[in-house]
């Protein structure tokens, strides 16, 4: 086996799933821009997979069904919405189903909001309410803006979604045979 093989980045790149949820597709866009520009910020090969879900689709009991399925297995829930104030009444009813069906046990909720004040919004409180209830970590704007918690989230995925990993730690120890150690035989 060629040792350069080993080194390709492909061998180490992650896919994170995220599901946007959405009331302005501009601001939706955006949203995917800045998780791909947090992720090159980690510094590992962590890629995003997007999809994207309109708020107002979620009223249509197939297409929430849709979203739920998707969103089922997916590292991190983004609500990137410019118009929406307060939480209707879909989105909480999803968002409970989705908690229920959830097979990943430790995603996270992200609220985007293009002002500064949206923490005194009322959909921003209750989704952090939600968030708080059912154990999930929350970022919001800040975090993003600021580095820290959005980054260090990403990178806790990275880590834990590592399966490569620990095999190639492996296969690099048995290139590298432990040395006996000297002495401690009756012969030597």
């Amino acid at each position: 086996m060629n040792a350069i093989a080993i080194r390709d980045k492909s061998l180490f790149e992650m896919t994170l799933k995220a599901t946007v949820i959405y009331d302005d597709f501009d601001f939706a866009t955006r949203t995917a821009a800045l998780l791909e520009r947090v992720a090159a910020r980690v510094r590992e090969a962590v890629k995003w997979e997007v999809k994207p879900w309109r708020l107002d689709l979620l009223k249509q009991p197939a297409l929430a069904e849709t979203a739920l399925a998707e969103a089922a297995e997916t590292d991190l829930i983004v609500f990137a919405l410019s118009r929406t104030f307060s939480p209707p009444p879909e989105l909480t009813v999803w968002l409970e189903q989705w908690e229920a069906h959830r097979q990943i046990p430790d995603p996270a909720i992200m609220v985007l909001f293009p002002g500064e004040y949206a923490a005194a919004m009322p959909l921003w409180q209750e989704l952090k309410q939600f968030a708080g209830r059912h154990g999930l970590a929350f970022l919001s704007s800040r975090d993003v803006r600021e580095n820290g918690d959005s980054m260090q989230f990403v990178y806790e995925l990275w880590q834990r979604r590592q399966p490569a990993a620990p095999a190639l730690e492996l296969f690099a120890d048995s290139l590298h045979p432990p040395r006996r150690p000297r002495q401690w035989g009756i012969n030597e």
